[in-house]
């Protein structure tokens, strides 16, 4: 008798808004359902058009928004709906229940030629009879598309016994290959010119290869390959090479070595060349379980020595290492959002023994922080670690290494704001930090950080972790996220010591 239609189809866009491929396939898609519109309105006796823009088909969290821009759009006919009440008092009330959550009782997809079920559902972030929230879905449906895979993702929610089925329709993306250049400068490594190469189905499915070349003041590489088979165990193997000149101010040898020569500084040439084959697992849907096999050659070479033998160390260790983590933050460099936690702990079995003080140890660290926005432009980001050594005492160039900002960090190598690069070392440590970050215009930050810590021989053992923290440093600086990757300047400090440091980043960290 009386058919009241409410229209939820996009409006066509204009020229300005068609600047990405996917937005001209969607126009085009619309222009024929708006061209069917047309008809079907004609059929209404009441026609109504919220406007939802701004929103998309997996905007779950925005649906409050979204009723009440149902709800503007109905008053606007309110005197017509009148006409058709029963009642003498009419009114408009809106009866929401809220639902947040979904339960998952099976998830299907079309039959893909690269890609298993299992990489699938790895990617999803849950198992088919789960709870998940309505976040947790689109956070699953935009971790399959971020993977770069899948040229078209559409999926639909039908009922399934007394839960729902995630029906998925992924094509499969035809570009498998992928060669990208960039530029990189830090303070540690210098300048390079950064190339990538990305495999993706080299050998089986689910796998990628990457290989990073950093082409410059020191030649160094990063290759990485990984069969990623989501919540069941997951293959990878990594081989990398970094290498550096620098003057530092410790000696690896607990200061006996400057002792010995009555030098504050020591000139080295350091090169390390690491090798890791691991399996790794999804922990409660959330955490990456792994464990693994390290082999690693380190060698350290001064002229500043006055010696036959210029070489400090040049030994080949084996070692078995297993890690747990979690990373939720939203960016690597200003994160406005989000949380991590990465526990690690590595054995080291057998060296060469170059030195000749090679023992059997271990060494466990862990690291965690949050960073949360308020005011939509301030974030505050605080993160602390801590790590220590034990078994019998044994070299020194595996210690944790604090000082600098800026470059990749390889092995214990810790950024400390107000010190140098590799200005503390000791077999333990604990730190903490605390960043106030303001984007003050769109991709341009200004920050101010400071950090704390204790580092010391066995400081665990003594409890002098515990006590006012013996060294402090402070920075401003400001960043710029670019197509390049983002650029850092940094003004850092220490009340410590009688200069500061000015610290360049250009480009991503490798």
């Amino acid at each position: 008798d009386i058919i009241i239609g409410v229209d939820v189809q996009d409006d066509l866009k204009d020229r300005e808004s068609l600047k990405e491929a996917t937005r001209i396939l969607v126009q085009i898609t619309n222009l024929q359902m708006i061209e069917s519109m047309k008809e079907k309105i004609k059929q209404t006796d009441i026609y109504i058009k919220p406007d939802v823009s701004n929103y998309g088909v997996i905007s779950f969290d925005l649906g409050n928004e979204i009723i009440k821009k149902g709800e503007e759009a109905t008053f606007i006919v309110y005197e017509d709906l009148k006409k058709y009440s029963l009642k003498e008092n009419f009114i408009i009330q809106s009866n929401k229940t809220k639902i947040d959550s979904v339960t998952i009782g099976r998830i299907s997809n079309t039959e893909l030629k690269n890609y298993t079920r299992s990489y699938i559902i790895g990617k999803l972030g849950f198992k088919p009879g789960t709870k998940v929230s309505y976040n947790d879905l689109k956070n699953g449906i935009n971790n399959l598309n971020t993977t770069q895979n899948f040229s078209a993702i559409n999926y639909k929610l039908t009922k399934y016994n007394d839960a729902d089925e995630l029906n998925l329709t992924l094509k499969e993306n035809q570009n498998k290959t992928f060669l990208k250049f960039g530029l990189h400068y830090d303070g540690l490594y210098k300048s390079a010119i950064l190339v990538n190469l990305t495999q993706k189905k080299s050998l089986f499915k689910n796998d990628v290869l990457s290989l990073d070349l950093g082409l410059g003041d020191n030649f160094r590489y990063n290759l990485d390959y990984y069969i990623d088979n989501g919540f069941y165990f997951s293959f990878g193997f990594k081989s990398r090479f970094n290498q550096f000149n620098r003057n530092v101010n410790t000696d690896f040898s607990d200061g006996q070595l400057f002792s010995q020569l009555g030098i504050i500084s020591l000139n080295v040439d350091f090169s390390d060349f690491t090798n890791q084959a691991y399996l790794q697992t999804v922990f409660v849907q959330k955490f990456q379980l792994g464990a693994g096999l390290e082999h690693k050659h380190i060698k350290v070479k001064s002229l500043t020595l006055n010696t036959n033998s210029q070489v400090i160390e040049n030994s080949n260790y084996a070692s078995a290492f297993g890690y747990l983590k979690y990373d939720s933050l939203d960016d690597i460099y200003f994160p406005k959002k989000g949380w991590f936690f990465n526990g690690d702990m590595q054995t080291f079995l057998y060296s060469s023994n170059f030195t000749g003080d090679f023992n059997r140890f271990s060494i466990i660290k862990g690291s965690a922080g949050i960073a949360q926005t308020f005011y939509k432009k301030v974030t505050l980001y605080i993160d602390s670690e801590a790590g220590f050594a034990f078994g019998e005492d044994s070299v020194s160039f595996m210690d944790f290494v604090l000082g600098g900002y800026g470059s990749n960090t390889i092995n214990n190598f810790k950024p400390f704001y107000g010190y140098d690069f590799l200005s503390i070392a000791a077999d333990s440590y604990i730190k903490s930090s605390a960043t106030f970050d303001y984007e003050f215009y769109k991709n341009n930050h200004l920050n101010v950080s400071a950090n704390f810590a204790n580092v010391e021989e066995r400081l665990f053992t003594t409890g002098n972790w515990l006590a006012t923290p013996r060294y402090s440093g402070y920075a401003i600086g400001y960043g710029l996220k670019t197509i390049l990757g983002p650029i850092e300047a940094k003004y850092s400090w220490s009340p410590e010591l009688p200069k500061g440091y000015m610290w360049l980043n250009i480009g991503f960290r490798f």
